[in-house]
């Protein structure tokens, strides 16, 4: 794909029209163009035939933008322009590129539910911007970080994000003013997600009169919205429908359609918190319609959406329709389920507690059967209590006992390099029963293996690796026990553990990722082989080495 775009531009020729436009010109008339027209691509283009006509390389970055950024529909053309940038400014230093590449990258995978990608290309972003001293641009992908926690409901450390970037625009001089408003919503949407509802008035306050004066429409009503909710959560259902209605002509058409779910759930809410049941189902339907055609904008609200379109429907008596919303909220998990388990334990714990609360409503109504139910709960208060307790002190035990474990291991761990060492071994050809010459081979061929860090390619067999060695899987057998003192799953395993650790302690990405990803990273089937195997080297679990790991690092 990427050969047949390059050819499309090495065959494009300026048009006489435009052969003696500057390019200030250029950049003019591709800026005063609609987004997403031919004419658009075909300033771009120019811009970025003249660019490599005169072999100039800042120039030709900006042509790479301008096209990355006038394929807005066809986000794989665009990615391929934004390589070429990336690829160009490799070896110049430049305060905008190619941190911006990246950006542009990130914030495409984000608006389509890829946030693993979507953080991949946001770090890239801050390391390039942290090289080259631009510090708006870092803040810009911190942000950008921040949003894809919020995403995922991790809404402590998206607000531990958001106030540092709010710092940094406070106290910046030459800060853009929308990026100044995009703060103040960003940390007024996380104060009213943990239910800090002063604090969320305050920013909004402040953000509203900065829309009103800007005038800037978008966000002004992206303000009211969140006073609605605020005002939901404060329980003034009245005057919250009226600020959330008052914003949906404007959040219908938004591209952000998490927006337009939160206001139809919320007016949903507050009409079921007014007893309005009839007029809470209209906008209940009116999220699964907005969550049929926009599925990557899953989240607990839709979930809960789903549950109460159920419960209303079980009230009235109406299978099929029970029937229906049962099967819509099984479509929306299972979307959770195979798009963002892995990034996003803090929704999985939320849906796991609706089971939990599900189950405890049974235990109550058995209660009530019995007559026994305040006595029962006194009991059942005091053992929870007691066991809360005892897990207290159980886990902070084992915390500390994992910071021994971990502390120890680093220690004995000191080099850093994954190859595992050949031991000094007295072997003969008699005693091996392998010919010198074999075994040098063989040693040579291990090292080589290790140093090139092919153990990483899943399902490397035995047979496989004594064929490309060009012996017999006996002889190779023969050597790894002998000289590796393990047989040839051990050898595997504890070489991808070592890789796994080197790069948990020295690769910050690495840190971000699930347990089951990084498994397949260093060429695991699966995380219980992996953890499995990470436990018998260091008698720790994957997850309590990277979390003794980000201690240190924080």
């Amino acid at each position: 794909m990427n050969l047949t775009y390059a050819q499309e531009d090495s065959d494009f020729v300026i048009p006489d029209s435009l052969q003696q436009k500057t390019f200030n010109e250029l950049r003019t008339a591709f800026e005063n163009v609609e987004k997403d027209s031919l004419q658009k691509i075909f300033y771009a283009k120019s811009y970025l035939a003249k660019a490599i006509k005169e072999k100039d390389k800042l120039n030709q970055m900006i042509g790479y933008e301008f096209l990355g950024k006038s394929f807005r529909t066809d986000y794989r053309k665009s990615f391929s322009y934004f390589d070429k940038g990336i690829a160009v400014s490799k070896d110049f230093s430049n305060e905008r590129y190619p941190a911006i590449f990246y950006t542009y990258k990130g914030a495409v995978l984000q608006y389509k539910g890829k946030y693993k990608e979507s953080l991949d290309n946001y770090l890239e972003a801050m390391d390039a911007a942290d090289k080259s001293g631009n510090l708006e641009l870092y803040y810009v992908n911190k942000y950008n970080i921040g949003t894809v926690k919020w995403r995922l409901e991790q809404y402590q450390e998206a607000l531990d994000i958001y106030k540092e970037c709010y710092a940094f625009e406070k106290n910046n001089p030459k800060r853009d003013t929308l990026d100044f408003m995009l703060s103040h919503l960003a940390l007024a949407n996380l104060y009213i997600e943990t239910k800090q509802l002063d604090s969320a008035a305050f920013y909004i306050d402040k953000g509203i009169r900065i829309a009103a004066f800007t005038k800037n429409p978008r966000i002004y009503n992206l303000f009211v919205l969140n006073e609605g909710m605020r005002l939901f959560y404060k329980k003034q259902y009245l005057t919250a429908i009226d600020s959330i209605q008052k914003t949906i002509p404007v959040l219908m058409s938004d591209r952000d359609k998490s927006c337009i779910i939160d206001a139809y759930f919320h007016l949903g809410k507050a009409h079921d918190s007014l007893q309005q049941k009839e007029t809470a189902i209209v906008y209940y339907k009116k999220v699964d319609s907005v969550f049929s055609e926009h599925t990557n904008f899953i989240s607990t609200k839709v979930m809960e959406n789903y549950d109460a379109l159920y419960q209303y429907y079980k009230s009235q008596n109406d299978i099929q329709k029970q029937l229906h919303y049962t099967n819509r909220k099984l479509f929306a998990d299972s979307i959770f389920y195979n798009n963002y388990r892995y990034l996003s334990a803090t929704i999985s714990k939320k849906f796991d507690r609706r089971s939990l609360l599900s189950e405890q409503e049974k235990l109550n109504a058995a209660l009530k059967k019995k007559d026994r139910k305040f006595n029962v709960f006194l009991k059942i208060a005091g053992a929870v209590f007691c066991l809360f307790i005892f897990l207290l002190a159980l886990f902070y035990y084992k915390q500390q006992r994992l910071k021994r474990r971990f502390q120890e291991f680093v220690t004995q761990h000191t080099q850093k390099s994954t190859l595992i060492p050949t031991q000094t071994v007295q072997a003969t050809e008699e005693t091996i029963g392998i010919p010198q010459e074999i075994v040098d081979h063989l040693l040579k061929q291990l090292a080589t293996f290790e140093k090139e860090t092919a153990y990483i390619h899943a399902d490397i067999t035995l047979t496989d690796l004594a064929k490309k060695f060009k012996t017999n899987s006996a002889y190779l057998s023969k050597v790894i026990n002998t000289f590796k003192d393990k047989n040839f799953a051990e050898y595997l395993n504890d070489l991808r553990v070592d890789y796994a650790i080197d790069k948990i302690q020295n690769d910050k990405h690495f840190l971000l990722y699930t347990i089951k990803a990084i498994a397949l990273e260093v060429g695991f089937n699966n995380s219980q082989s992996f953890a499995r195997a990470f436990k018998r080297k260091t008698k720790m679990q994957p997850s309590d080495f990277i979390k003794q790991v980000k201690n240190i690092t924080i």
